[in-house]
Formats: structure tokens, sequence, C-alpha cells
């Protein structure tokens, strides 16, 4: 038949090629089944036994007590598809809408515009609400459900969520502190940054599991479970809203604080204000980003007179000097071209180790750091030294991001002139951070154990042990000086001084360097103080800087008049510290009040300064009586042992027989 193409060879090919096709699948499939089964069947059920991971979760963030202070919350959207909805049916699904919601007429209006923008952009989905409460979610998925509401979905989202409110108005509590969650889910600054991967776990909800032979898969562990730190929520609270207080009185760059356990290094409450709304962080930043920075630990100043202590300190622990050494203080100290003055550019002649840092003298303590050797690099090793034993050269390793680590000046870097190692031993020309500075004062406070500072209860930096720094006897000289300068000048006392309360500390002022300008700030500096203060059975450490702050009167003689007083804002936030922590008093009546004899008890207490000094002279007599008498009963009975030894040696060596001595009749 003409235009016939097949042919019998042409159906025998085709036979043997789909013959050889089949035997090849069967042996394929045979190689499955017999050589591979039981190697592909184990991976099958490793993969069923598996669990696909669609979601993440984040811990809470808790303080010492269980007060949530982070946690993570989940909120629903509304959302359109306007290619899915009827023009004619916008009006009828908007009003639905708005009843189930709650809308008022501009809303509702808003809304029917937003589908209809969205339709003739050719856009598949518009947003109507960011936001809504689990009621309305509830509600808007029933209708949605029976069908009233088609084109409109929810879409769920999770929201990083900080409960407690600041002690500052419009912030959220330990906001530095704590940080935020950026938009990626990841932490942006803070513990949130710094434990963001031990935050961030498997949301159990989101897992798929299949079951196996072998059971179901288990999930336990996969559960998010909080952060715990040391702070304590209320102490935190009543912290800033106290540090909002000296800010405002003073009109304040900034001021900072720190309240940390000398023994174990758990910092109890770490605040600056101005704070912000960790909700609310975008708009911050781009308002003022640098409300966003944690000046507690990522700030570092030269601190000034504070560091006084730690210079005599190191005179104490070489052994050089003692608390009562004599040292003779004047009006200024010539460096070749430069000159290093006293604040009041007056002298105080002769005064003890004490009263030189008491009375804050930049000579006198610039002569102690002479002392340290004959040689000035020598001197700078030794002070740099006592420095870094007592924890204030390098970052402190504090579990939280961003930590400042401080310019203290290595002497093995730079070469430290005279005036250098006198100007760093009084607080100028290096910098530190008030983590280290509340450190080093823990390890004078502590009987000389550097600690490790954190901020989490059970994390790394917590479970390293004190070590050894300096002696306990330098450690206690240090500590009696801190207390002679809040005990002993009137000013201190008054302002620092907490009845029934163990209280020490030092001050610090010093000039703050314009980088732009290369020049010291005009009538502006850090303040500071960095003590402590103990009860029967608790002991803390307090860090406070003020930056900046504005004198409310002309600066004259060295004396920089602000309403409220570094060691004043020490004793609101050591007040917030004894009743939040519940602190109990001293038994001793003396604890807490201005050392007797001292012009800090004269003038603040002088009857009982007087009575004080009444019943030391009467009490001094007894005791001279009593010695005396003591030593004429000792005398006494010294002499009555002696006479019976006499008495006894006599007896035992009676004379010799005149018969026989050989002597003449």
């Amino acid at each position: 038949m003409l235009g016939r193409t097949d042919s019998r060879a042409r159906m025998v090919l085709i036979m043997l090629a789909f013959v050889l096709v089949a035997t090849a699948a069967s042996v394929r499939l045979g190689q499955w089944q017999l050589v591979e089964g039981p190697g592909l069947s184990a991976q099958y059920d490793a993969a069923i036994a598996s669990t696909k991971v669609v979601k993440t979760s984040r811990a809470d963030i808790v303080d010492r007590d269980g007060v949530v202070l982070a946690k993570t919350s989940s909120f629903d959207q509304v959302v359109a598809h306007p290619d899915l909805i009827d023009p004619e049916d916008d009006e009828p699904l908007v009003n639905t809408l708005g009843i189930l919601l709650d809308l008022n007429n501009r809303q509702r209006v808003e809304y029917r515009q937003t589908i209809a923008d969205g339709r003739a952009a050719g856009r598949k989905f518009v947003s109507l609400e960011s936001r809504i409460s689990l009621q309305q979610s509830a509600k808007v998925l029933a209708a949605i459900d029976t069908g009233a509401l088609d084109g409109i979905r929810l879409e769920s989202h999770d929201i990083r969520h900080y409960p407690r409110r600041g002690g500052e108005p419009n912030t959220t509590l330990a906001s530095h502190l704590i940080g935020f969650v950026r938009a990626d889910s990841r932490g942006g600054e803070g513990l949130e940054r710094y434990y963001d991967e031990r935050l961030t776990t498997v949301d159990p909800s989101s897992v798929a599991v299949a079951s196996t032979d072998a059971g179901t898969l288990d999930l336990a562990g996969l559960e998010p479970g909080p952060i715990v730190l040391t702070i304590d929520a209320k102490l935190q609270k009543q912290m800033e809203k106290e540090l909002q207080t000296v800010r405002s009185a003073n009109r304040a760059k900034s001021v900072s604080a720190i309240v940390m356990d000398p023994k174990t290094g758990a910092i109890l409450a770490a605040a600056s204000v101005p704070g912000y709304d960790a909700e609310d962080y975008v708009a911050i930043a781009n308002e003022d980003i640098s409300r966003l920075r944690n000046r507690v630990f990522q700030d570092q100043f030269e601190p000034g007179s504070v560091m006084k202590i730690f210079t005599a300190t190191a005179a104490l622990d070489l052994g050089l000097v003692t608390p009562t050494t004599v040292i003779q203080d004047q009006k200024e100290l010539e460096f070749w071209k430069a000159t290093v003055q006293n604040a009041d550019h007056k002298t105080k002649g002769a005064l003890k180790v004490k009263d030189v840092i008491a009375l804050s003298r930049n000579v006198a303590t610039a002569k102690i750091a002479r002392k340290l050797a004959n040689d000035t690099q020598k001197a700078a090793h030794r002070l740099y030294r006592l420095w870094a034993k007592v924890g204030l050269v390098g970052r402190t390793g504090v579990d939280i991001s961003g930590e400042a680590k401080g310019s203290p000046y290595d002497p093995d870097t730079y070469l430290w002139a005279g005036v250098d190692l006198a100007n760093r031993a009084f607080g100028q020309g290096a910098s530190f951070t008030l983590p280290q500075l509340a450190r080093g004062m823990a390890t004078l406070v502590n009987g000389g154990k550097r600690v490790q500072p954190y901020l989490v209860a059970d994390g790394e930096q917590a479970q390293m042990k004190p070590e050894r720094a300096i002696t306990a006897k330098t450690a206690r000289q240090a500590k009696d000086i801190l207390r002679h300068v809040t005990g002993s000048v009137s000013w201190y006392a008054k302002g620092s001084l907490i009845p029934g309360y163990d209280v020490g500390g030092k001050t610090g002022t010093a000039q703050i360097w314009d980088s732009n300008k290369q020049a010291w700030k005009e009538k502006r500096f850090n303040h500071s103080f960095i003590g402590f203060v103990g009860g029967r059975k608790q002991e803390y450490v307090i860090a406070v800087r003020l930056e900046e702050p504005v004198p409310y009167k002309r600066i004259k003689q060295g004396i920089i008049p602000l309403k409220i007083e570094s060691y004043q804002a020490y004793q609101m936030v050591a007040r917030a510290t004894i009743k939040q922590l519940g602190m109990k008093r001293l038994k001793d009546p003396n604890a807490g009040r201005p050392i007797l004899g001292t012009e800090a008890a004269r003038v603040l207490t002088p009857d009982r300064n007087r009575a004080g000094i009444r019943a030391a002279k009467l009490e001094q007599r007894t005791q001279q009586k009593q010695a005396t008498k003591a030593k004429a009963a000792k005398t006494e009975k010294a002499k009555k042992k002696k006479k019976k030894n006499d008495s006894v040696n006599i007896a035992a060596d009676p004379a010799p027989d005149k018969g026989t001595s050989g002597g003449d009749a």
C-alpha cells in the first residue's frame, strides 16, 4: 500500500529495545531490594527520625528572682489578597472586619483604599493591620473559616517584648544592659547580642516528627529555658530613678552606676541614663544613636583622684609606707617644662598618707608614687603592676557585648616621663571603665582577691574563682584609708555616710580631652565616686560616674560646685541598695558616723565628738592605770619569785664546814 512506512524489521527492533529496558529496570530494582536495600532502609529511617526546623524560638531573660525582663510574644497581622477579592466585595468585606476589629469610619476608608491601591498595583497581598490582639485574632479566624472573609488571612509574627518599664520615663528596664533584637531576629546589643546563640533555640511547635520502630523522638531539651541574671529588678529600677534625678539636677550629659558583690563579682545593678525603649530602638537610633550606647561598659574615661587610693595601695603593698607615714605636701611640683599642682593651688604641709588621700592632694600623691622606686620607669612598672593585680588593666571579661578595655599605657610599650608618673598617680593621663574601677575597689574591700565580674548566674564567668592579688594586710590598710576619707572630711561625711552601715570610698574629678579641638574642655569634667557599703552580712561595691555635669555657680579654688555631687549620688544608690537588698544595720554604734577627733566629727557632730573624746580620754586613763597596776603587780610577782628562788638556792647550797675548808682557824 502506498504511503506505508512501518516494516517487520522495525517492529522487531522496537520490541528488542523494550525488552532491554525492562531487563535493565528489573536488574536495578533487584539490586536496590537485595543489595542496597538495608542501607537505603537505614537512610529512610534516619530521615524519618530527624526533625525539620522551620522556626526558632528566643528564650526569656529574667532577673535573679525570676522577674521577666525580656520575652518573645506572638501576634497576628491582617493581610488582604487584592487579586482574590472582587471590587464589589471591598465594602462588605471591610464592614465585616470593621465590626470584628472595632474600626471607625476613617479606618474603614483606609482599609478599602489599601485594597484598591494594591489591586491597581498588581500586588498579591497588602497589610491592613500590623498587629491585633488575641481576642481579635480568634474572631477574624472564625470568620475566615465560615467564608465570610474570602481574600483575607492572618499572618503570625513574633516580637521581642520588654515588659518592665524603666526608672526613667519612656524607657524599658535595664535597656542598655539587656539590649534589643534586630529585625533579622539576631541580638543587636547587650546581653541579647552576647548570648544570642544561647537565647536562640528550636521551637518544638515547628518541628515535624515521625514515629519509627525506635519510638517517637523525644523533644525534651528543645524548649528554651530562661537566662537568669544576677540583676535585681527592684534595685535596677530604683537606681535608674536616682540616676535620672542626678542627671536632671546637674544637667549632665549622662550618669552611670554599677553595684557589684565584691566577694563574687556578681553585678546586682548596672545602668546609664538616658536610657531608651528597647521595643522602639529603630526610632531611637534614627533620632540619636548615642542613646543606644552602653556607657557603663563601653565608655572609658580619666577617673581623676579615684586613682589615688591605688597609688597608696601600691606603696603599702611594697611596704614603703603605712597609713600614718608622713608626706610633705607642697603647692606644686616641677617637671622640666611641666608643673603639677594641687587643685586649690595651696599646700597642707606635713600629712599622713591617709590624710593625703582624704584631702585629695595631687602633689603629695605624686610624692608617694616617687617612693615606689628611684627610677621613674621602674616606679611606673610598679604602679602599673598594682593596677594589673587588682583588675584595672584589660577588659574585665564581663559577659556583655562591646566592653571597652581602657587605656592605662603599659610602660613596656610607652615610656613614662616624671610628669606622666605624677599625673597617672592621681588619675589623669590614663583611662578606665566603671567595671574596671569597681573590680579594683572590690579587691581592696574583700581582703585582697581579684574577682571576675559577671551578669548571668550560670554563665562561664560565674564559675571563675577569686584569685589572691594583694596581701590581706595591704587590703585592710587600704580599706581603712577609704573609711578615713568618708569619715574624716566633713563634706564627704555629710554626703556619703549612712548611720549603721560601713561606708568608705574615694571621689574623682578629671578634665576631659576634646579630640576635635585638641584641647581640654572648659568647665566640664568627669565626676566619679568608687566606694563600698556594708551591713551585717552583706557588702557591695558601688561605682558612679557623672559625665560633664554643669556647675550651678562659678568654679573657684579648685571647687566645682554641683547640685548633687558624685559622693551624694553614691549615697543615693547606696540607700537604694540597702533598702532593695534588705541589708541589716551593723551593731557597732559608731558605724556610718564621722570618726571621732576628726574635722568631720567636730563640724557635724560636735556634742558626740566632745563626749567621745572625753570617753576616749577616760578609757585611755583607765587603760593606763590598769597597765600601771598590771606592771606593778608583775614587778611584785617577779620580786617574790626572785626571793623564793634565792631561798631555794641557799637551802640547796649551804655554807662549807669551817673544819674542812682549809682556811685559817
